[in-house]
C-alpha cells in the first residue's frame, strides 16, 4: 500500500497524474501486443494490396465481377459428346455461384446486413461470329459485338437459367416472349445471410450445338444487383459477366498461379498476394522457397479441406512451370497439393510474407513455382 502512495507522490512531483501513469503502462502493454501480432503476421496482412479486379469482393461470383468478366466454359466437355465426338442429347449445364464472401475465401463474409439481390440474364448473339474461324477466341474482332437474337436465331435451340443446381429448381428459357431477358426471382429478391458465409447456386444451360462451334455463337450476360447499398461508393456493388461455351474451349482443364501485385517493383512490400485460378479438375502443386517467403498460415487453415499434401520437401520437380526438371539451388522449398475443382471454387489466394527486409522486387517470381496435373477421368 505504501508503495502505491510513493508512486503517486513521484508522479505528482513529475507533474503528471496517477491516471496518466496507468495510461502509459497500458499503452506499453498494448504496444507489446501489437508487436507480437506483427511478428505472427496478423497486422502485416493488412498492408498487402491486391490489384486484381474483383479480388476481395464480399459480393462475388465465379462468373461475375464489378468490372465485368468473360468466361468460356469447358468443364466436363466430353460428357456431352459421344464416341464419335458428336453432341449427345444432353445440353451442357454450368453452375454459377453468388456468394457473400470473396471467391475462395469463406473465412470472411459480409456481416453488415443480409445481401438482398436480384439477377437479370440476357441472351446475346455474337454479331461477328465466324463459324469457320478456328482462331476466333484469339481475335478481338470476333468477340464482344453482340445483338439481341431473333426467334429464328434460336429456333430448335435451348438456352436458359434457373435458381438452383442439379435437379433443384426449374429452368426459364430465353425466347421472343420474354424479349430474351429473364429476371429472377419473379418478385422480391434472393438473400445471402449475414450470419454465415453463404452461397446461392444458379444453373445456365446452353444448346448442345454450341459445342461444335469454334467460337461462342451465343452468350448469356448475367448481372446480380443488390437491392441496397449499390453504386459508386456503396458497400456492395452489382457484379456482371458474359458466359459462353464452344468446341475451341475444349483445350482441357487448366490452372495457373501468379503473383497478382502489379507493382512488384515496390521494394518496401511486406508481403505479396499469390493467386491460383483456373478451370476443370485436378491436382495443383504450389511450391515456395521457405527461406525467402512464408505463406499465411490462416490461408492454410481456410483451405484445409482442399489440401491433400503438405510437405516440407519438394521431391519431384518434373513438370513445374519455372524450374521444370531442374530444381533450384536451394533445398529449402516446400509445397502443398490442392484438390482443385472449378465447379466448387475457382480461386485461391495466399499471402507470402517476406523473411527479410531485402529488395524482392525483381526476385519474388523466382521464389514460387507451380504445376497442374488434370484429372484423367
Amino acid at each position: 500500500m505504501s508503495s502505491n502512495k510513493e508512486k503517486k507522490k513521484t508522479a505528482k512531483k513529475a507533474g503528471i497524474s496517477w491516471i496518466t501513469v496507468w495510461l502509459i503502462v497500458v499503452a506499453f502493454i498494448f504496444a507489446g501486443i501489437v508487436g507480437y501480432a506483427s511478428y505472427t503476421g496478423v497486422t502485416m496482412v493488412k498492408r498487402v494490396v491486391s490489384t486484381k479486379a474483383g479480388a476481395g469482393l464480399l459480393f462475388s461470383s465465379n462468373y461475375m465481377t464489378t468490372s465485368e468478366q468473360t468466361t468460356l466454359e469447358y468443364n466436363d466437355y466430353d460428357l456431352f459428346l459421344d464416341e464419335q465426338g458428336q453432341p449427345t442429347s444432353a445440353n451442357p449445364t454450368y453452375n454459377m455461384l453468388v456468394c457473400n464472401f470473396a471467391q475462395g475465401d469463406r473465412s470472411t463474409w459480409y456481416t453488415s446486413k443480409n445481401i438482398d439481390y436480384t439477377v437479370t440474364a440476357k441472351l446475346y448473339l455474337n454479331e461477328k461470329y465466324v463459324s469457320t474461324d478456328a482462331e476466333a477466341l484469339e481475335n478481338p474482332e470476333l468477340v464482344g459485338t453482340y445483338k439481341v437474337p431473333t426467334q429464328a436465331d434460336v429456333a430448335g435451340k435451348v438456352f436458359g437459367i434457373k435458381f438452383g443446381s442439379g435437379d433443384d429448381g426449374t429452368y426459364e428459357y430465353f425466347n421472343s416472349t420474354n424479349s430474351f431477358t429473364i429476371n429472377l426471382p419473379d418478385s422480391g429478391s434472393y438473400s445471402l445471410s449475414k450470419q454465415e458465409a453463404s452461397t446461392d447456386f444458379f444453373s445456365l444451360v446452353f444448346d448442345k450445338s454450341e459445342l461444335r462451334n469454334n467460337a461462342p455463337k451465343f452468350w448469356i450476360y448475367v448481372v446480380a444487383t443488390p437491392t441496397q447499398n449499390t453504386g459508386a461508393g456503396g458497400e456492395v456493388e452489382a457484379i456482371k459477366g458474359y458466359v459462353g461455351t464452344c468446341q475451341a474451349a475444349k483445350g482441357g482443364a487448366t490452372w495457373y498461379g501468379e503473383i497478382s501485385d502489379e507493382s512488384k517493383s515496390t521494394i518496401d512490400y511486406d508481403a505479396y498476394n499469390y493467386i491460383i485460378t483456373g478451370n476443370g479438375k485436378g491436382d495443383f502443386y504450389f511450391a515456395w522457397d521457405d527461406s525467402k517467403v512464408k505463406p499465411n498460415e490462416f490461408a492454410f487453415l481456410n483451405y484445409n479441406s482442399y489440401i491433400s499434401v503438405n510437405s516440407t520437401n519438394v521431391e519431384n520437380w518434373s513438370g513445374y512451370t519455372q524450374y521444370g526438371e531442374t530444381p533450384p539451388a536451394t533445398g529449402s522449398w516446400k509445397y502443398i497439393v490442392l484438390d482443385v475443382n472449378s465447379d466448387v471454387v475457382t480461386r485461391f489466394e495466399f499471402q507470402l510474407y517476406k523473411t527479410s527486409g531485402d529488395d524482392y522486387s525483381s526476385l519474388i517470381d523466382t521464389y514460387v513455382d507451380y504445376k497442374f496435373i488434370p484429372d484423367q477421368e
